[in-house]
Parts: C-alpha cells; structure tokens; sequence
C-alpha cells in the first residue's frame, strides 16, 4: 500500500497542466472549473485508498468538474431581459376544497397550510400552535383519512 503525498505536493506538480487540461474543456471558465475539481479532489483525497495513478486520478475530476460545469452552464439561459415576477394563478375550481370537505376543521386547516400555503412542517405548527411532530402527523392522517374514503 503506497502512502498518500501531501495534497498539496499533487496541486504543486499537477496544477499547471490541470489547467491547461480545464481550458481545453471549459475555455474562459477554466480557472472556476479547476477549483472546483481540486476542491473536490481535496474532499475526497482522505478515503483514497492507493497513491497509484494520482495524475490520472485528477485529470478524471477535472473532466467531471468541467462536464457538470458545462451541464449547468446549458440550463441558464442568459437575457437583458429582468426576470419575469412569479404570480400566483388565481385559477381555483373549489375542487380542493370539496375534496377536503368531509374531513374535521383541524384536518382542513392542515391540508390547506400543506398543500395550498405550500408550508414546510415547521410553518405548519407555527400556525397550528402545536409541534412539528404534531403538525406533520395531522396532515398524514388527513392524507390517510382521505386516501381510505376513496378506496
């Protein structure tokens, strides 16, 4: 079992042609591409088990790194254009509340703070003045309840 160099023995040897490797792959974004592929190489340094093939082992995070920089690159879509504001659809047919209607209050109220305020668990008991325990086990039963009525 060969013994680990220090990491940063490896950025030392290795980081120029890392570089230069990343600016192939990803062109102005290259300097980003790296850092982010030796930050990973960093994380994941500690749990390699052999200093075989070290070199190969960081040119294959770097290629990963400018990939998934590249894939993410892909879903922004750049404008000068200021981002639309988000508006609620005021489209409400009252099926959710008739849904809902055989069920006690509590129960409604929950449902209504889940799926229509669109809460976390926490906000929920917040509002119900209960616990987030209690504020997740009543919108399960109400969940349930109405999963058993239309069985």
């Amino acid at each position: 079992m060969n013994v680990l160099p220090p990491f940063w023995t490896l950025v030392e040897t290795h980081g120029d042609e890392l570089l230069v490797h990343a600016r192939r792959l990803a062109g102005d974004e290259a300097e980003d591409v790296l850092q982010d592929a030796l930050l990973r190489a960093l994380r994941a340094y500690p749990k390699l088990r052999h200093a075989d093939h070290l070199r190969a082992w960081l040119y294959r995070v770097t290629t990963s790194a400018a990939m998934d920089h590249h894939r993410a690159r892909k879903r922004e879509v750049v404008t000068d254009d200021p981002p639309a504001r988000a508006t609620l659809d005021a489209y409400d047919d009252g099926a959710f509340e008739s849904l809902i209607e055989p069920l006690n209050e509590t129960a409604r109220t929950a449902l209504r703070l889940r799926f229509v305020d669109d809460l976390d668990y926490e906000g929920i008991a917040t509002e119900l003045g209960c616990s987030e325990v209690a504020a997740r086990q009543r919108v399960s039963t109400a969940v349930r309840t109405l999963r058993e009525s239309f069985a």
